[in-house]
């Protein structure tokens, strides 16, 4: 029993023998008991009750929890899966496997690399791998979209599709990088007599393997 309890018993106490002077002391002692003892069980079992709520409350939050995550874990599968099968019609990943940075930039771009695989591509075509980055086709024109590297051809398109490039194989002399500032990179193609250029380009490790595959399919050619 805390001191305090103990304190508040004792004046308690000192209260009851005044009022009930004239009443049995033992009556009195054992009805002043029964009481405290009825408090302390009520007391008690509301403890009881509440910690057996919270304890049920903690164990609905755990699974709960486990639940939306059991949830997210298949959503991320599900996920996953719908894009590594869109990602199979514009990447070759039978022979070159896939790179993070390609199935980001799927993830993010459903649509477009749907309507790539249904709109664009002729048949037979595959995929191999592709790159987003500037087209400065003019001085004053730069144009954003993907660079698509294709068996066929190499394609640029821009997101909405309402702009495309096409490039043959046979046309092309030389590939190179070169640094674009701090941190971008850029893409040059020489064309014929043209000298294409592709810039705003973050990731190296893409655009080496962009321009291996374009220079590759074009000493084949």
């Amino acid at each position: 029993m805390g001191i305090y309890r103990t304190f508040c018993y004792n004046v308690e106490d000192i209260f009851v023998k005044l009022i009930t002077k004239k009443q049995d002391h033992e009556q009195v002692t054992q009805k002043v008991e029964n009481y405290r003892k009825q408090k302390e069980d009520e007391k008690a079992r509301k403890k009881k009750e509440n910690l057996e709520k919270m304890e049920a409350l903690k164990k609905k939050e755990v699974e709960k929890r486990l639940e939306n995550e059991r949830i997210k874990r298949e959503n991320e599968a599900k996920e996953k899966q719908e894009v590594l099968t869109l990602l199979s019609k514009v990447v070759d990943i039978d022979n070159m496997n896939y790179t993070t940075y390609e199935f980001d930039e799927v993830r993010r771009n459903k649509e477009f690399f749907k309507a790539l695989d249904e709109r664009v591509f002729e048949k037979n075509e595959i995929g191999l791998t592709f790159l987003f980055c500037e087209f400065n086709k003019l001085s004053k024109k730069e144009i954003k979209g993907y660079i698509v590297v294709t068996n066929k051809r190499i394609l640029f398109l821009t997101k909405d599709l309402d702009h495309m490039e096409k490039f043959r194989y046979q046309t092309i002399i030389n590939v190179s990088w070169f640094k674009d500032g701090i941190l971008e990179k850029g893409l040059h193609i020489q064309y014929g007599k043209k000298k294409l250029k592709f810039d705003e380009i973050f990731d190296l490790d893409q655009l080496k393997r962009v321009g291996d595959q374009i220079l590759h399919l074009s000493i084949k050619k």
